[in-house]
């Protein structure tokens, strides 16, 4: 039930997904999951006070529960509040929640968004050695390895996904290639095919971030 509103929400359908999980809270507020549910779903279509409200009531309710101060911390985030956001992930690593892992992933994005790569990298390789398939955080890990000059680390933790075909995964080793003073073309090449704006906006952000770290270094 909840999987086919998810999905209706996906599919762009917003307002009778969202109007569908508050008729779920009505029938059963005492169930938080239900909350946290709408209030992911506000955070996506960018409702921030609305979210605000509904977590703000829905932690008075049930001040523990783990998937409403996930989204808190998403909606900090969502906010670009990075420091706010990452008070309320950090409230949920190193415990028996399914959401450790997601946390860690989002400490690490905080941490870099605050300007602190060694903490995000520390943050991203912790969230990844949980689970080492998971291609996002050995990407985020990687990413930070590049705009810190770590061009080797940074290769290492994409090769196992070399063979997934993800541009992302394509365009970030071969940085790391050409960095490390080999030639990273076929995979920049190989990356652009597969996703010619995607490709342009990464190596713009690539410069964004080196260009602010290196500005950090001599501030």
């Amino acid at each position: 039930m909840t999987d086919s509103m998810i999905a209706q929400f996906n599919r762009g359908e917003h307002d009778a997904a969202i109007q569908e999980a508050v008729r779920r809270i009505d029938a059963k507020p005492t169930d938080p999951k239900r909350y946290a549910t709408l209030a992911t779903m506000l955070i996506g279509i960018h409702a921030y006070d609305e979210a605000g409200q509904l977590l703000l009531r829905a932690q008075g309710l049930f001040p523990n529960e783990a998937e409403l101060t996930y989204d808190a911390g998403l909606l900090g985030f969502a906010q670009e509040n990075y420091a706010l956001a990452a008070r309320y992930f950090q409230q949920l690593i190193g415990g028996q929640n399914a959401l450790a892992q997601d946390a860690q992933y989002m400490l690490a994005l905080c941490e870099q968004q605050l300007g602190r790569p060694e903490r995000a990298v520390a943050f991203a390789l912790t969230a990844h050695e949980a689970d080492p398939t998971r291609v996002d955080a050995a990407l985020l890990a990687a990413e930070l390895f590049l705009t810190t000059g770590a061009f080797t680390a940074a290769a290492s933790m994409l090769t196992p996904f070399l063979k997934m075909g993800d541009a992302k995964v394509l365009f970030t080793y071969g940085m790391a290639q050409a960095g490390a003073g080999a030639d990273g073309s076929h995979w920049l090449d190989a990356a652009q095919a597969l996703d010619p704006d995607g490709y342009d906006q990464q190596a713009s952000r690539v410069r964004d971030i080196a260009g602010f770290l290196k500005g950090q270094a001599h501030g």
